[in-house]
Formats: structure tokens, C-alpha cells, sequence
């Protein structure tokens, strides 16, 4: 694998895993001092915005999202991106069967354990309609991978 210079995040519907993984990203990314292009995309268009649960969880962090826009996942984003960070496997899966004909695309997608290397329990499981509890143990297991991503693709790039 090359250098990772940018990094897509991968969800359903865009509005609640991959936008709190995007701007997790983009934070941990400042705090290690690595310059990367983060952006997030869903297969489908859930919303016209972020969940309110993960627009707490990152605003507790004191985290800025708000240039935040949905959108759909597309040839043009995954083909432009060095690294996809899907949240589970079916994604992954989905755009390999979908969007295999891109360049080296089986090579640069990923669910976000998997990179972080596990090997079994890849799903991060989808929080819209469940407990406020189960949503927060979802956005802190997001923030606990997003930081060992960052960090491994700093050294990484080095």
C-alpha cells in the first residue's frame, strides 16, 4: 500500500457512524500531526444531517462538525481515496461487488477493526433506534479504532 494521504468513511445511511468517524478522524489527525483528506459517505440518503447522539458525543469533545454535508457513496469518492473504512463487512463487501472494476480497490477497502487488525467481531453495529446507552458504547468504540487508525497510519506514512 502507498502513502495514505486521504481516508473515506463508510456507512449506511451517512448521519450517525461514518460522519462521528470522519470528524474523530480529522481530530485525531491535528492531535498527531498528520495531514490527510477525511470525508464520510452512506449508500443511502438516511438525512440531511448528522444524528443528534453523535453530534453530542463529538461536540462533548469539543469537536467542530459543523461543515458537516451527507452524502452518497459514489465512483468518483472511492476511486479518489487512498483508504475506505467501512464499519462493517457487508459494506465492504457491497463495494467490492459493486465497484470492483476500480484500481486496486481490494486493496485499499477495509472495515474499521479489520485495519486496526481483527480478525473476528469486524462489525461495528448500527446505533439508529436503539438505547441511548448502546449508541454511546457504539460512538466510543468508533473513537477508540479511529485512534488507533490514525496512529497506525502515521507510522505508517513515516
Amino acid at each position: 500500500m502507498k502513502k495514505i494521504e486521504s481516508i473515506l468513511f463508510v456507512c449506511l445511511g451517512n448521519t450517525a457512524r461514518s460522519p462521528a468517524a470522519e470528524y474523530l478522524a480529522k481530530h485525531y489527525a491535528q492531535r498527531y500531526d498528520l495531514n490527510l483528506k477525511i470525508e464520510s459517505a452512506g449508500f443511502i440518503n438516511a438525512f440531511s444531517y448528522m444524528q443528534s447522539q453523535s453530534r453530542s458525543y463529538l461536540s462533548a469533545k469539543n469537536i467542530d462538525y459543523s461543515d458537516f454535508r451527507p452524502q452518497i457513496i459514489n465512483w468518483k469518492l472511492l476511486e479518489r481515496n487512498d483508504l475506505i473504512i467501512t464499519m462493517e463487512r457487508s459494506h465492504k463487501v457491497d463495494i467490492l461487488n459493486t465497484y470492483g472494476n476500480i484500481d486496486n480497490i481490494e486493496n485499499k477497502v477495509y472495515t474499521l477493526k479489520e485495519f486496526n487488525g481483527a480478525s473476528k467481531d469486524l462489525d461495528i453495529v448500527d446505533p439508529y433506534y436503539t438505547s441511548s446507552r448502546l449508541y454511546s458504547q457504539v460512538l466510543k468504540e468508533i473513537d477508540e479504532n479511529i485512534e488507533k487508525l490514525i496512529f497506525k497510519i502515521k507510522k505508517f506514512n513515516e
